[in-house]
């Protein structure tokens, strides 16, 4: 293998394994925690103490410094607030005092996102901290614990929820949204609009593949032949065309391709040559009635057909030839009628009409066209 061809196999294979890893590590939806308001009136923790470590009655040295921090997981019906988020975990930045009402969640860091990239269960349990920034510790000190087992759907509706605690009071809203592309409760089915040699296709509000104007199947990768194209003679690999198979014509491929070189014959499968009628052969091109084809027999000789492109013809008295051509004796036919006398002559003969009679052999009567 050469240096170059080397060197372009290795790009797409590496190309590859990024697509592969972009797909596997991708998530397909994500739960969304927004932080709207906090009541601590008294500015103290669950503790009972207050939030700057004094044991002042109203608290009044310093405001809680409030932040939160979530922890998704399972569904539990009896809660443990112990374990791993095995759903994920975040937490925001400090957002207020003791007292604060949130107006622009995502500006202020108030609304959290946990991506998954598994079919959601649809059940979940949350653990919703509000907590006392401390600089002093890794972990604040906890103000209120909520925790929350419920059934939640893709939608981009909030639900509202409220802590109400012993210390402070709290309102969040969740919701679950699925990625772009992922679609159903589950956010796992995959649809993403393409128009490739892999499909040709929109995705309905469901996930669903929808097929463009002139494509079909599971993968709308089957283009629409032009309309009356035959299924079993055509075919297409564009939406219209209509494509004929081996031995096959036609602007919708159903008329069959004869034998070359058939001359007077058809054809019902391809390659074949089937005569018409007096004609045979295996090219159809011998004549075998050339009596009625050519009509070859002159002066009123009888033809009779003696194979394929033969005939014979029996002259009437006075003419000979092939084809009754030559008059050797015209007269002796008796050819002139009603009382004409006949003369031979170079090119056979001639009729000397009787009085009242006319034409080549005196059959018309003058009588009857006068009147």
């Amino acid at each position: 293998m050469t240096p170059s061809r080397s060197s372009a196999l290795s790009l797409v294979l590496l190309l590859l394994l990024l697509c592969a890893h972009i797909q596997v590590s991708s998530s397909s939806g994500h739960f969304e925690l927004q932080v709207v308001s906090l009541q601590n009136l008294k500015g103290r923790l669950q503790s009972g103490a207050c939030c700057d470590g004094s044991r002042d009655e109203r608290c009044t040295a310093d405001e809680c410094d409030t932040y939160f921090r979530v922890c998704l997981k399972e569904y539990q019906l009896k809660v443990s607030s112990g374990g791993p988020c095995s759903f994920g975990a975040a937490s925001t930045p400090v957002l207020g005092g003791n007292t604060f009402t949130v107006h622009d969640t995502k500006s202020d860091g108030a609304r959290m996102e946990l991506p998954f990239s598994f079919a959601w269960p649809r059940s979940y349990t949350l653990i919703v901290e509000a907590l006392d920034y401390n600089n002093d510790s890794s972990s604040g000190s906890v103000i209120e614990k909520a925790v929350h087992s419920g059934m939640i759907n893709p939608s981009r509706q909030w639900q509202t929820l409220k802590h109400d605690g012993r210390v402070a009071q709290f309102s969040f809203q969740v919701r679950l949204t699925c990625d772009e592309h992922y679609y159903g409760f589950g956010c796992n089915k995959f649809c993403r609009p393409r128009d490739d040699f892999f499909g040709h296709y929109e995705c309905d509000h469901n996930g669903n593949k929808t097929c463009l104007d002139g494509w079909s199947g599971p993968d709308c990768n089957t283009a629409i032949c032009r309309q009356g194209c035959s299924s079993e003679h055509g075919s297409c690999k564009v939406p219209g065309e209509c494509k004929c198979l081996y031995g096959w014509q036609g602007d919708y491929c159903d008329q069959c391709i004869p034998h070359p070189g058939c001359v007077h014959g058809s054809c019902v499968e391809p390659w074949q040559c089937l005569c018409d009628t007096n004609y045979g052969g295996q090219l159809c091109d011998k004549d075998l009635n050339t009596c009625a084809t050519l009509q070859p027999c002159l002066n009123g000789g009888t033809c009779s057909n003696t194979g394929p492109d033969k005939y014979h013809c029996s002259c009437r008295d006075g003419f000979s030839g092939v084809s009754c051509q030559r008059a050797d004796h015209a007269c002796l036919s008796n050819p002139c009628l009603n009382g004409a006398s006949c003369a031979e002559t170079s090119l056979g003969f001639e009729c000397r009409c009787a009085p009242g009679w006319s034409g080549p052999s005196c059959t018309i009567s003058k009588t009857c066209l006068s009147l």
